[in-house]
């Protein structure tokens, strides 16, 4: 298959411009829904709204009407290139479902299709020049709960996310869909290498000289690998925003997971690369425990449904600093683009995490890390 590159260049600037006005317009135009309220949800680079509407009878599918309301999604510039794949995550949503994993459900319009291509106004000549202006618009059902984020972090949650993702890889062997391998993006941790283009936002310094140390390192010691890794569809980026978690019924203060989110990253990948990137994101903003402890039990959760390989162990501090310094640097560089403070919670204490798992030599980690796989498989 051919494969095209929609990643990001230095200097674009592809996040919507949306005035509140749109919203209810599309939304009565596409799905015949009325507006009563809206909520402009945190994203990166496209535009997220939770939208509560008057009446829910006006969708063509009466399956899809959800009381919780739902989540209108307005895509970058870029990513609405790819329309494949914007179909693959559709399709995977709904795959999943089926299979018993709790994550939103892509509502049709009016037309009976999962998406629209939309113009929108340009503030200014120079914006959105991307695609000709031109966005993705779909609709997703509202899945209720809090995000991880903003519960306390314990082992069991850790050791919860390790089953959610591998319960996702297990399940997603099986989905198969042409859209997955055909696009290349900046944020697939394979793109690694790419970020030099934009390392420049970091300035000289100490900074600068761990981002590109960690950058030749993935060159190194990671690529020369991974032909011979497993692969598979993947999430993508599991992280503390986008795992859902409720209270536990049966012990008070204790959390489950109850859901995940945003499918904007799925593709096709290796598997080390899915289970790096979620260890990355538990590792912020984690206070209960020692920051170098945190991925064990991630990996104690992710082991008890699938076995990791020694080929990809081998390789995980390599992943996770990779996408600890994809992460701050594309953090830092769309903050300069567009100066939102969601852009840098990975920064506030990103940069302290990268440095102590960069310092700490590799094989002590692991045997840290496989010392508490251990006790939990005691434990069974």
């Amino acid at each position: 298959m051919e494969r095209s590159e929609i990643l990001l260049k230095p200097g674009q600037q592809i996040k919507p411009y949306v005035p509140n006005e749109v919203i209810y317009e599309l939304l009565l135009k596409l799905y015949n829904l009325e507006v009563i309220s809206v909520e402009e949800l945190n994203s990166y680079d496209d535009r997220n709204f939770h939208i509560m509407v008057k009446e829910h009878n006006c969708l063509p599918n009466t399956d899809d009407v959800c009381l919780d309301g739902y989540v209108l999604k307005i895509m970058n510039a870029l990513d609405s290139k790819a329309i494949n794949l914007i179909d693959a995550q559709h399709e995977m949503m709904v795959y999943l479902g089926k299979n018993g994993l709790s994550c939103p459900k892509p509502i049709k319009n009016t037309e009976g299709k999962f998406m629209s291509l939309v113009q929108l106004e340009k503030p200014t000549e120079s914006l959105f020049l991307e695609n000709n202006g031109q966005h993705i618009v779909r609709l997703l059902s509202f899945l209720p709960g809090s995000v991880l984020y903003s519960v306390p972090y314990t082992k069991d949650l850790f050791f919860q996310v390790g089953e959610l993702v591998a319960k996702t890889d297990l399940a997603l062997m099986e989905f198969v869909h042409d859209g997955l391998k055909g696009f290349d993006r900046i944020w697939n941790l394979n793109a690694v290498p790419k970020l030099c283009d934009f390392t420049y936002v970091i300035k000289y310094g100490h900074k600068y000289k761990l981002a590109m140390e960690v950058i030749d390192n993935f060159k190194s010691h990671v690529v020369p690998h991974l032909q011979k890794l497993k692969a598979g569809p993947i999430h993508g980026d599991f992280n503390e925003q986008n795992i859902l978690v409720k209270p536990d019924e049966n012990q008070p203060n204790k959390y489950v997971i109850s859901g995940m989110l945003d499918f904007g990253d799925v593709h096709y990948n290796f598997y080390v690369f899915e289970i790096a990137i979620a260890v990355c994101y538990m590792m912020l903003e984690c206070k209960s425990m020692d920051i170098l402890d945190a991925p064990g039990h991630v990996l104690a959760g992710y082991n008890r449904l699938r076995s990791i390989p020694d080929e990809e162990f081998v390789l995980l501090k390599d992943c996770i600093s990779a996408r600890f310094c994809q992460s701050l640097v594309l953090g830092a560089y769309s903050f300069s683009q567009n100066p939102d403070p969601y852009l840098l919670i990975t920064s506030q204490s990103g940069w302290q995490c990268l440095e102590a798992l960069w310092e700490y030599p590799k094989d002590e980690l692991y045997k840290r890390w496989r010392s508490i796989i251990e006790e939990y498989n005691n434990c069974l």
